[in-house]
């Protein structure tokens, strides 16, 4: 039997070795997409937010390269961390920060040691265990390495999510339009619509149609956390399980009135990193 290893085939996965030092020597951008293996629903697979980081690094890479860019997407780093209730779920991998830091740190470490001179770090997992091994790795592995790691935000989340905005290893993009990414025929009924529900599953029906189980999404109701129920799930305990019984946060069945389409987006992202690397803006 054959399968179909496509996505991977345009990672560095399916570059020979001469292909990629050809493509140090053209000072290509290395995008490096990173998320984890973790529960998301009954409806949707393990592995979305890995199918989401390298669809985007791989829709990123296309609109770069038409704008003139050098650009290379490097292996996806699958095993990050969870803190959030999700880990109390069978199926997700949850690595510590201590462990994160140390992967991620000899990956960056690897490419430095090819030749290249810029990565930037595409996180598709929000949690905090994940995020701050992230940043953390990119400000110390900049201090060691002579390639320059970064984190991208967009520009109006930046200060919301905790940067000053003059931080060296920071690119902010233009502000993503919601209404470019989603056609909205209505509104989820839960306005914390934040895992594995209407907007990730409507995500994952444009990028990943074959991998979603729409006939699981039938009676999935929604959450409606508020308040302290939602620092609660953020703290992941066992004890509070019941307030997310089927690994999901938000409303599901809401993605039958929500149509993804990314590309505007992602062009925007890439209009944005082009403008960084080649015309210092």
């Amino acid at each position: 039997m054959k399968y179909n290893f496509d996505c991977l085939y345009q990672t560095m996965m399916g570059m020979t070795y001469e292909e990629v030092e050809a493509a140090v020597k053209d000072n290509a951008v290395v995008l490096f997409p990173a998320g984890v293996v973790e529960a998301h629903g009954p409806h949707l697979p393990l592995g979305t937010d890995i199918f989401t980081a390298l669809n985007q690094a791989l829709e990123v890479k296309r609109h770069f390269e038409l704008q003139g860019g050098k650009c290379v997407v490097a292996p996806p780093f699958y095993f990050g961390g969870t803190q959030a209730m999700t880990r109390q779920f069978a199926g997700t991998f949850t690595s510590s920060e201590e462990n994160i830091i140390a992967a991620v740190s000899d990956i960056l470490a690897s490419l430095d040691r090819f030749g290249f001179q810029n990565v930037v770090i595409l996180n598709a997992h929000g949690d905090s265990v994940q995020r701050n091994a992230m940043l953390k790795t990119i400000v110390e592995s900049n201090k060691t390495l002579k390639m320059k790691s970064y984190w991208v935000e967009y520009e109006d989340d930046a200060q919301y999510m905790g940067f000053n905005g003059d931080e060296d290893y920071l690119i902010k993009i233009a502000p993503m339009q919601l209404d470019e990414a989603f056609e909205i025929e209505k509104w989820p009924e839960d306005e914390f619509d934040i895992h594995a529900a209407a907007f990730e599953t409507a995500l994952m029906l444009d990028i990943c149609p074959d991998m979603v189980r729409e006939e699981k999404l039938d009676g999935l109701k929604p959450t409606m956390l508020k308040g302290d129920d939602r620092r609660k799930w953020n703290e992941g305990n066992a004890e509070n399980i019941a307030l997310v019984p089927k690994a999901y946060v938000g409303d599901p069945a809401g993605y039958r009135y929500i149509r993804a389409d990314m590309d505007k987006v992602y062009e925007a992202f890439a209009r944005s990193l082009y403008r960084y690397f080649y015309e210092g803006k």
